[in-house]
């Protein structure tokens, strides 16, 4: 039976409901809106490459996440693109490190397109040809990458970050990685995996909860899966040095610097974990947002620029920031960053009238993203103890306090490994 969660605050339901073969079903209906998109979500990203089937362990290619969302859009006589294209959806594909995600938006034919994720991701076409094809495809896309100054020191920080793990290759892998990929490593990832039971529906817009749930029970008693296997994931970081440098060089016009935090605290998973993320990211930006102090001095100096940024990613069983830019000063950089970073847990206490006005700041970026389809859908996770909203994240911001957030940065910096990053041009 479906379940209704209430967001009394802002007038807004989530209806759920996990079918019989293990399918979870999230529908978020609103009022007003023209444009509905759907997300068929994968518990599949490119961290998985080791683990064990009914206790026997299975090790497969870097990339064949990534390589399997290439592959479920070319079928036996047509193209996936030209049947959304059909109904006027605009469709797309991307894998992250802990998931894979199959996406369209539309303002009709809701139920048309509906269908035709489900089957296309459902039915899939591997043969050996179309395998062996498709690698010289993604040769590409990597090779694009290695060129790519931002991806080469984003993807190099979280390498050195994690050595001799599945982070430590890029989400797409490598021209030798993918060369090694087969039918049977292909076959056995998607029927390990692509299952209802570790996938999720989340569709949001323009709809009718019950007339939408409708077709898709329709649409999933149509197909049969196999009996579940026990599927444990095999995910191991190594240690890794503290406040080393590495240096890199490419054909670039002018110098980059990054710095990783790996954290090596444990995170919970579901509202809890959510408060984390979110009081580590508010941290991040009263330090390093354009309106900081320690900021203004830095581009003033000419050690940052508008270039710079940093993100945080807490993900299945591991999570770090990332700051990095082009710099002129890449060893100035380095040094003057890490030495707020060492400074944060303790000078964040007494930031009480800072804490709140970037609070408000934050919630009123949530308030604005509550009108757009697609930030409420990328914000939506589904694969937790309990799905968590935008709505759950106002609710978490909102109640928030500067005494948590500085227990979280204390729990997460005092024990974190950093790793810096520098590219410079080459001789």
């Amino acid at each position: 039976m479906m379940k209704t969660i209430d967001y009394a605050s802002f007038n807004e339901q989530l209806f759920v409901e996990k079918l019989e073969n293990g399918l979870t079903v999230y529908l978020q209906p609103k009022k007003g809106f023209e444009k509905s998109i759907a997300i068929l979500g994968v518990n599949y990203g490119s961290v998985d490459t080791d683990f064990s089937i009914n206790g026997t362990p299975v090790s497969q290619p870097a990339g064949i996440a990534h390589f399997i969302e290439h592959k479920m859009f070319d079928k036996k006589d047509y193209d996936v693109f030209e049947l959304f294209n059909k109904t006027g959806a605009s469709a797309n594909a991307y894998t992250s490190f802990t998931k894979t995600n199959y996406l369209f938006s539309t303002t009709e034919d809701l139920r048309d397109n509906l269908l035709i994720l489900l089957d296309f991701v459902q039915k899939p076409y591997f043969t050996t040809e179309k395998i062996e094809r498709e690698k010289g495809i993604i040769d590409q896309e990597i090779n694009m990458y290695l060129n790519d100054p931002d991806n080469r020191i984003y993807f190099q920080t979280i390498q050195d970050l994690y050595p001799q793990s599945p982070l430590s290759e890029d989400i797409a892998g490598t021209v030798d990685s993918v060369s090694k990929i087969t039918l049977a490593d292909v076959q056995r990832a998607y029927e390990t995996f692509y299952r209802p039971d570790n996938m999720s529906l989340f569709i949001t817009g323009r709809l009718n909860p019950e007339e939408t749930l409708s077709w898709i029970k329709e649409n999933q008693r149509q197909k049969s899966w196999s009996v579940p296997a026990v599927i444990e994931r095999n995910l191991v970081f190594p240690t890794v040095a503290n406040d080393k440098i590495n240096k890199y060089q490419m054909a670039i016009s002018r110098p980059k610097a990054s710095i990783g935090i790996r954290g090596n605290d444990s995170v919970p998973r579901g509202r809890e974990g959510l408060a984390y993320e979110i009081a580590i990211s508010l941290v991040l930006d009263l330090f390093f947002s354009e309106t900081a102090e320690d900021y203004t001095q830095l581009y003033q100096d000419g050690v940052l620029d508008d270039s710079f940024s940093w993100e945080f990613e807490n993900e299945r069983g591991f999570h770090f920031a990332i700051l990095n830019g082009d710099t002129n000063k890449p060893q100035d950089f380095i040094d003057k960053l890490l030495k707020i970073i060492r400074q944060i847990p303790k000078k964040l206490s007494g930031m009480s009238s800072e804490f709140e006005l970037q609070k408000k700041e934050l919630l009123g970026n949530y308030i604005e993203m509550m009108d757009s389809e697609e930030a409420i859908s990328g914000q939506f996770d589904g694969f937790l103890s309990e799905p968590l909203t935008i709505y759950d994240e106002v609710g978490i911001l909102d109640s928030l306090t500067l005494e948590q957030t500085v227990a979280f940065a204390e729990q997460y910096f005092d024990s974190a490994s950093i790793q810096s990053e520098i590219i410079q041009a080459n001789d």
